[in-house]
């Protein structure tokens, strides 16, 4: 078996093993040094599909200690946010995969600096032609890299947008969307979230003070979660001093799309057509809910429930906001790749 094969088989079981572990095991802080392995064979596949067995040992040490330099500090960083993270999220389990995905964005960069700069003459057998390849595989990272960090950048810029955009003058309904809880209690970021529902909510009453305008909070029960994510946002938001009365729970939706579909639901039952709705939600995620906002809207609006929306951004906990962010944005592309949150 030659090593190009040996390290693909190799590849292909460890992607398997963690997309399996990701998906099933969600909670398993292992899974961010799973996703680094999983980094690392790529790029010895990489080199060797480039340059056969024959690679130097010098390249393949320095390609090592640069990675496990970058895997390290990832995992490090990660580690500190976990510690930090679950008076935030409560999502501290997550963050090392995160973390160390992203060291693994910016080790694709240095890495394909290195792949352009080696020079002729240092790759021992058929040098000419591993020079071309690792050009070529150098230029080809080179541009993803730098698209990857523009795109980065524009998203960043698109959240800071979410965050300052002010409450609509009317408005039927403010709907909160749930998130992780803490025990039986909001998290920070949650919070956040129900304080920005709260001041919109505000807001929108004092502009039409005889009108009753309901706060809908969504979200459903996880399966380690003691109560319904609606049950907790209520008693947070009453512990504030928000009017009771005014609040809806709707305890059963478990994403973004039913979290806003079930909502509309609500509104239709108490005889609330055609409604005007301001979603609350965090910073990073006001961009992909505007997209499911968009598709939610055609397929109402096709059964005759048409609305429309605002979505406001609440900002994120300092200590959640490199994970979060990061998250976020690789869940965006993938929305918008298939199309589903």
């Amino acid at each position: 078996m030659t090593p190009l094969l040996l390290v693909s088989l190799l590849l292909v079981l460890l992607f398997l093993v963690t997309a399996w572990s990701v998906k099933s095991r969600s909670r398993w802080g292992g899974n961010g040094i799973l996703v680094w392995a999983l980094g690392l064979l790529a790029w010895v596949w990489l080199l060797i599909a480039a340059t056969g067995a024959g690679f130097p040992g010098t390249m393949w040490c320095a390609f090592a200690v640069a990675h496990a330099a970058v895997g390290a500090a990832g995992w490090i960083v990660a580690r500190w946010m976990g510690d930090t993270l679950p008076g935030s999220d409560g999502r501290g389990w997550y963050h090392l995969a995160t973390v160390i995905a992203a060291a693994e964005l910016l080790s694709l960069g240095a890495g394909a600096l290195v792949l352009v700069a080696v020079p002729v003459g240092s790759l021992g057998e058929g040098g000419d032609d591993g020079r071309i390849a690792l050009v070529v595989m150098g230029a080809v990272g080179l541009l993803l890299w730098a698209g990857a960090v523009w795109s980065m950048l524009h998203y960043l810029r698109d959240v800071a947008r979410g965050r300052r955009r002010a409450a609509p003058g009317r408005a039927d309904a403010v709907i909160v969307l749930g998130a992780g809880l803490v025990d039986d209690k909001v998290s920070d970021l949650l919070a956040c979230r129900c304080d920005r529902g709260a001041q919109a909510w505000y807001t929108v009453t004092a502009r039409r003070p005889a009108r009753s305008t309901p706060l809908i909070v969504s979200g459903g029960r996880g399966e380690d979660e003691p109560c319904t994510e609606a049950e907790a946002m209520h008693h947070y938001l009453a512990s504030r001093g928000f009017p009771r009365a005014a609040v809806i729970e709707e305890g059963d939706a478990t994403d973004t799309t039913e979290n806003l579909h079930f909502s509309l639901d609500l509104l239709e039952e108490r005889g609330v057509h055609d409604p005007s709705v301001v979603v609350c939600t965090s910073d990073f995620h006001v961009l992909r809910t505007e997209r499911i906002v968009e598709m939610l809207g055609r397929e109402r609006g096709d059964n005759g429930l048409p609305f429309s929306a605002v979505v406001l951004g609440a900002p994120t906990p300092r200590a959640a906001i490199p994970a979060s962010y990061l998250r976020e944005y690789v869940a965006l592309m993938l929305h918008r790749i298939v199309g589903r949150a």
